[in-house]
Formats: structure tokens, C-alpha cells, sequence
């Protein structure tokens, strides 16, 4: 997946005493301002990723913006256009000596960065580098500046934010300062979304929007400054509103604020601009605003209520209204200094806007139901038949259109558009989409959204998401969302998976929603299906549910896991589920634990083993006496409520007084504790077994149900004791009548053994 992400710092202005310093309204009260600027830009994302159109000139806006109505002045503005990862990290480097060199008392520094260019859920693409957010983040925090703001227009840019945890909060910035420190980073779209760049209007629209605000069209309360609430809250909600419908969906822009202070931060200040445009109050509809050159540089929903402002730079300008569907045209030419004002007097028509993704990110299109035709570029030259040697060596010949194909026969095969199919000895590649099939002998690749089938003996890719079947006998790659089947050797999903991975190793990025089966089976997010395999690995996932079964299940998700991990050893963290295995290791359950070991920082549930241990659980060594056992010492281990117990016992054998027997317990119990009570109430249910050390021969087996009440008059030592029923089962000869309770006991004789249930009573320390 590819996107576009700019980063933002946006200072905290209340009022400029010139473009390039801002004072406070007290002198006294607040320090002054220096604003400096990083403005990088790269259409290039790398092999594989289609290239951009605007990143570059989207940068070069913003920087103009910021010099001109943002109060930073050109020395303090760094713009660095096709950055690589070396220039980047340099551009922070020299950024942070700037900020640094500024050691002037009571002025405070404030660092305003963006970019513009490709990105994914993990960082940065900047042509085949990559800068991850973590990474991204600490550059910026490291600069010493005492305000960091970032504004991200990307696809999945909101993965920066879900990697510090940010969230949405009620009052956006309303108690942000001139005294503010911290930082604040907005971003174009959430962490699965595509952000989204027009023709029409020549630039991403996030940018766009925020460009458009932040020139006066965002000034709510129209104070001649526009506030970072005021920008942000206008771009989002014109980002949604003109991406709704587009091919690739609803954009959402997002943010994380971690700022204190009082009063709103002021980003632009319209006052200082060398020329404005004023939008008469009757005016209503949605006005486009061109320069010269026709480069559309303000948009906006403008009602009849109030006048707008804007501030521009002096010369000729061509405005379009379009009021409810009749549309109207203007020409306005500012003067330096000067103020235009534009009634109803003065206005003609505006063709419909055509988006296309911002980069390559075509997860929206790959997720339309299967049997909705997908939409299809005009200009294409259909070929029924083509013999196609490689790339541009075919039997159609040259075209000066693109070649959608129906049927491809070849070497290598190559189709701008495939519906049909592709049949070739050594590779295909499908560049726009593929809707049919493709069959290679080594190698294939489908550069957009892909719908049917990949059959291969090497590699099969589908970069812009697949739904259908991926089969190859070395390996399946899918850079989108897979909803249908990989099959091979190796199988690796970098978006969500909706079906099947089959194969030695299968790897997820993204959700899975389905199922894994192979040898070794790894996702890094989401999985809501099942892990079948001899290791399984669910990486920090926020919610997880389904299944583990393996010989190893690993599963350290950062929110919880609802569901069963079965296997030799599992390993969970916050496992709201099941654990079954030899053994078992979780930080949070919340659930039931059986294995042969247990361990758990916290269970609230049950845990059940020869070693359940809870550290936050019931731990208790134990001293008893009962009438079927003289002497035993065991323990309780378990969580606050649930709780196994083991021992070992010792009594005389009546039969041969100088004989003793030896007896092994074993059960499972309850543990009730009343609030604020030295009392307490355990029930078990116990197994004990008895030998004389003759493995040969079969002893007796009594089962007991066991009431205890308990008083904790120490610390570590408690006093229990309770009445029992017992139920013993063993050979004739190893009969064993109980003593004083022949009234009470019943007797029952099943071929050579006998069953004896009679009460008793247990008595102990716990300690």
C-alpha cells in the first residue's frame, strides 16, 4: 500500500508584531515567538508504487503559505523537494542547530514540519527508503523546540497516532496557548484509509483544504486570524465531504494533541498579508477562487450570513460560485496593500471533479463485492487476441492508447488492463487491474486491484489487493486486502485477510478474518478466525478473537484476545479465553488456564493444572488431618477464586499396624472470602489415592467433597476445619471400613469391589 503523509508544526500566535515574530497581547504575560519551517516533499515511492503528481507542488504551497501569512520568515523555511532518507534526516539535523542557536530569553520556538509524499501503515516511502513513524516521531521531539506540530496527508497517516496512543478529545485545542509546550500531529486519514489527491483541483485534498483554510476561509469567527481549531475543523470536514463519494471512499483526517496551555494557537494571521479578497456577505454556494495561472488556491461553502475574507497576493484572480446548482463567474485584480471586494453583481461554469487515489493505495476498490464491474479509465484500446513477446513487443502493435486485453498469449505477458487472460511461459503483468486470470510459468505481478485468479510455479504478487486465488508453489504476496485464498510455500498478506493462507509459512500484516494453516503461522495485527499450525503468532494486536492451535501459540496483543489457544505451549497476553497446554503463560486472563504448568500475572478466571500459578491469585500451603489420612501437606494454587490443590499423605495401615500406606491427593476448589472478613469458605473436591508401595497390586480410591471454613487470624496462618463426604471405591481385599460412623455409612458391593460413602471431617493450617 502506498500513501501520502505530511507532518505539520503549527505555532501558538495571538498576535504578530511582524510576519516573522508574533507577541503575545501582554508583553509581560508571554514570551515571544520564532517560527521555523521543514517542508519535504517526494513523489517517489519506490519500486512498485505509482508515482505522484502533486507532492511536490502541495509542499511548495504550504511553504508559500507559511512565509507569507504564517509568520516564518524565507531564512527559517527549509524545502526539501524529492527527499531521500539521507536528506530528510539531515534537513532535522541542521533544523535542530537552527533551534538551538536561538537562545534569546523568553522567546519560545516552534517547529512547523511537513511532508508530502508516499507512506504506509509502518512510515514514510521515500523512493526505496523508508523512515518509520517511531523513527519520524523522535526526529521531530528531538529538535528542542517547546511547540511540535505535524499534519500528516497520507493513506493510513493515522498510524502515527495509534502508534502514541493519541485519541480523539472533546475541546480540540481549546485551552492550547502563547504559553503552550508539547505537540500536536494531525493527519489527512486514518491508519487503514487511503488520503486522496485531485486533477481538478491539482493538489491532495487535505491540503488542500487546510491551504484554503488557513488563507482566511476557515476564520469562523472572523477575527482576521485563523486558529488551529479553525483549520483543522474546515479541512476535516471538507476532506469528508468531497471524498465521500469518490472511488476510494470516505477520508477521515485525525489527530493527537498533547499540548498545555491557555488560549487557541494561531496559525495564519490575515493581517499580515500583502492583499485581500473580500467575499461580499449576500454571496452563497461554493466559490472557487484561481490564480493567474488558473491554479485553484482557496475552495469553500460559503452562506449568505456573513462576509469572507481572504488574504492573497496582489494581482489577477478568477472566482466561480456555484449556488445550488446555477453557476456564476468573477474577476477580481488586487493591488498591493489593497482590499477587492466582490458582490453579486459580478460572476460562469465549473466541470464536475474527478479524483483518483492519492499513490497506489487501491484497498477501497479491492473490497467491492464480488460482481460489481470495476471502474475502468476511459481511452483504453480494446484487443480481443494478443500475442505479446515482452513489455511493447506484441502482435497488436504500437498504441497510442493504453491496451486493455481479453486474451493474451506469450513469453512475457504485458496488459495496461487485463480482462480475460493471461497465458504466458516466464511472466505476466497486469498494470492498471487484472479481472480474469493470469498463468505464468515463474512470475506475475498485478500492479492495481486484482479479481480472479494467479496460478504460478514461482511468485505471484498482486500489489494492489486480490480478491479470488492466489496458487504458486514457491509464494503468494499481497499488498492489499486478500479476500479469497493464498496457496504456496509462502504466503504473505500485507493487507487484511478475508479467507484462507495455506502453505510452510503464512504472514499477515494486516486482520485476518478467516483462517490460517501452515507450518508457521504469523499476523501482525487483528486475527478474528483460526491459527492452525505447529507455531502460531499473533502480533500487538488491539482486539483479537478466534483461535490458536499449535504445538507453540504466542499472542502479545496490546488490547485483549477472546478466544482458545490450544497447544504444548501457549503464551498470551491479556487472554480473555482459553489456554490449553502443557504449558501455559499469560499476563492477563481472564478465562480458564488447563495445562501441567500455569502462570498468570492476573486471572480472574480459572486455572487449573499441577502448577497454576496467579500472582495475584491463592496461594496456600497446607497441614491437614482427616479420618481417611492421618498426616498431609500439600498446597493451593490458583487465582482469587478458583484454586487446585495437591498433596501427599501418610496413615497406618489397620490391616498390619506396623505397615503404613501412603496416600496422594489431588482436586479442584472454590475460595469465597466476605468483604472485610478474617473468614473465609473454601469447597473442594479432592481424589486421593492409597499404596502400600506394591505397585502390583490395585488399592483403594477415595473421592471427597470437602466443606472448610477458614479464619485468618495471621497474616500468614489460618485455622480451617469442616465436614467431608467420601466416596471409596477398591478391591475386596483392600476393603477399609471407617471408624464410628457405621450408622451413617452406606455400602454397596459391585462384583469383587466395594463402594463405601460415609462423612467425615478435615482439619488443618494454612499458611
Amino acid at each position: 500500500m502506498s500513501s501520502r503523509m505530511g507532518l505539520v508544526a503549527l505555532p501558538c500566535l495571538i498576535a504578530f508584531a511582524s510576519p516573522g515574530l508574533a507577541l503575545a497581547a501582554d508583553p509581560g504575560d508571554a514570551p515571544s515567538l520564532r517560527r521555523f519551517a521543514l517542508v519535504a516533499s517526494a513523489n517517489d515511492g519506490g519500486p512498485g508504487r505509482a508515482r505522484l503528481r502533486f507532492a511536490n507542488s502541495d509542499a511548495e504551497s504550504l511553504a508559500h503559505v507559511l512565509g507569507s501569512l504564517g509568520g516564518v520568515q524565507a531564512h527559517d523555511i527549509l524545502l526539501i523537494r524529492e527527499a531521500s532518507r539521507g536528506t530528510l534526516q539531515d534537513a532535522f539535523a541542521q533544523v535542530k542547530r537552527q533551534i538551538a542557536a536561538e537562545i534569546r530569553p523568553q522567546v519560545r520556538r516552534e517547529l512547523f514540519v511537513y511532508y508530502s509524499g508516499h507512506s504506509d501503515e509502518e512510515g514514510l516511502l521515500l523512493g526505496g527508503e523508508r523512515i518509520g513513524y517511531k523513527e519520524l516521531r523522535q526526529w521531530i521531539d528531538r529538535t528542542g523546540a517547546e511547540v511540535r506540530i505535524a499534519v500528516l496527508d497520507s493513506c493510513a497517516s493515522g498510524a502515527l497516532i495509534r502508534l502514541k496512543g493519541g485519541v480523539r478529545r472533546q475541546a480540540f485545542l481549546s485551552d492550547a496557548s502563547t504559553q503552550a509546550r508539547g505537540h500536536a500531529f494531525l493527519t489527512a486519514s486514518s491508519a487503514d484509509e487511503a488520503a486522496q489527491e485531485s486533477d481538478r483541483i491539482g493538489a491532495a485534498f487535505f491540503t488542500h483544504y487546510l491551504l484554503s483554510g488557513m488563507r482566511g476561509a476557515a476564520d469562523s469567527n472572523r477575527d482576521g486570524r485563523v486558529t488551529l481549531n479553525e483549520a483543522y475543523q474546515f479541512a476535516y470536514n471538507e476532506t469528508l465531504q468531497r471524498t465521500e463519494t469518490s472511488r476510494a471512499g470516505a477520508q477521515h483526517p485525525a489527530y493527537d494533541i498533547q499540548l498545555a496551555g491557555t488560549g487557541d494557537l494561531v496559525m495564519t494571521d490575515l493581517h499580515t498579508s500583502s492583499s485581500r479578497l473580500v467575499l461580499g456577505r449576500e454571496l452563497f454556494g461554493r466559490i472557487y477562487v484561481r490564480d493567474a495561472s488558473g491554479h485553484l488556491l482557496v475552495e469553500l461553502r460559503k452562506e449568505s450570513s456573513y462576509p469572507v475574507e481572504l488574504g492573497l497576493e496582489p494581482g489577477p484572480y478568477q472566482v466561480v460560485m456555484d449556488s445550488d446548482g446555477r453557476i456564476f463567474e468573477a474577476k477580481a485584480d488586487l493591488a498591493e496593500g489593497g482590499r477587492g471586494e466582490l458582490g453579486q453583481d459580478q460572476f460562469s461554469a465549473v466541470a464536475p471533479m474527478l479524483s483518483t487515489r492519492r499513490g497506489d493505495d487501491v484497498a477501497a476498490v479491492a473490497q467491492l463485492p464480488l460482481g460489481t464491474d470495476l471502474p475502468v479509465p476511459d481511452g483504453y484500446k480494446d484487443v480481443p487476441f494478443d500475442l505479446v513477446l515482452s513489455p511493447g513487443v506484441r502482435l497488436s502493435g504500437p498504441s497510442n492508447l493504453p491496451i486493455r486485453h481479453h486474451f493474451v498469449l506469450g513469453i512475457t505477458g504485458h496488459s495496461d488492463s487485463l480482462h480475460g487472460v493471461q497465458l504466458s511461459l516466464s511472466a505476466n503483468f497486469a498494470q492498471n487491474e487484472m479481472v480474469g486470470m493470469q498463468v505464468a510459468g515463474f512470475y506475475q505481478v498485478s500492479y492495481g486491484p486484482a479479481r480472479g485468479a494467479q496460478l504460478t510455479l514461482g511468485l505471484n504478487k498482486a500489489l494492489g489487493g486480490l480478491q479470488g486465488v492466489q496458487l504458486a508453489w514457491l509464494a503468494n504476496i499481497s499488498d492489499g486486502d486478500l479476500r479469497g485464498i493464498q496457496a504456496a510455500m509462502v504466503n504473505i498478506s500485507r493487507g487484511s485477510l478475508h479467507g484462507i493462507e495455506a502453505g510452510l509459512v503464512n504472514l499477515s500484516a494486516g486482520d485476518v478474518h478467516g483462517t490460517q494453516a501452515g507450518l508457521v503461522n504469523i499476523v501482525k495485527s487483528n486475527v478474528h478466525g483460526t491459527q492452525a499450525g505447529l507455531v502460531n503468532v499473533i502480533g500487538p494486536a488491539t482486539e483479537s478473537s478466534g483461535a490458536q492451535v499449535g504445538l507453540a501459540n504466542v499472542n502479545h496483543s496490546v488490547g485483549m484476545y477472546n478466544g482458545a489457544m490450544v497447544g504444548l505451549v501457549n503464551v498470551g497476553r491479556k487472554v480473555h479465553g482459553a489456554q490449553v497446554g502443557l504449558v501455559n503463560i499469560a499476563s492477563e486472563v481472564e478465562g480458564a488456564q488447563v495445562g501441567l504448568v500455569n502462570f498468570a500475572r492476573k486471572n480472574q478466571g480459572a486455572s487449573i493444572g499441577l502448577l497454576p500459578i496467579a500472582l495475584d491469585g491463592y496461594h496456600q500451603g497446607l497441614l491437614w488431618f482427616s479420618d481417611t489420612s492421618v498426616l498431609n501437606l500439600g498446597f493451593k494454587l490458583g487465582t482469587r477464586h478458583v484454586y487446585v490443590i495437591a498433596g501427599a499423605g501418610m496413615t497406618r495401615d489397620r490391616t498390619s499396624n506396623d505397615h503404613p500406606e501412603f496416600s496422594a491427593t489431588f482436586g479442584i476448589g472454590g475460595h469465597i472470602t466476605p468483604v472485610r472478613a478474617p473468614l473465609f469458605f473454601d469447597v473442594d473436591l479432592t481424589s486421593t489415592n492409597f499404596s502400600d508401595g506394591d505397585v502390583s497390586v490395585e488399592h483403594r480410591q477415595i473421592s471427597t467433597l470437602r466443606l472448610q471454613v477458614g479464619w485468618q487470624f495471621a497474616s500468614y496462618l489460618a485455622v480451617v476445619a469442616g465436614p467431608t463426604l467420601n466416596l471409596q471405591v477398591a478391591p475386596d481385599r483392600e476393603d477399609r471400613a471407617p471408624r464410628g460412623v457405621a450408622s451413617a455409612e452406606q455400602v454397596w458391593h459391585h462384583g469383587d469391589h466395594t463402594l463405601r460413602m460415609y462423612p467425615g471431617l478435615v482439619a488443618g493450617l494454612q499458611f
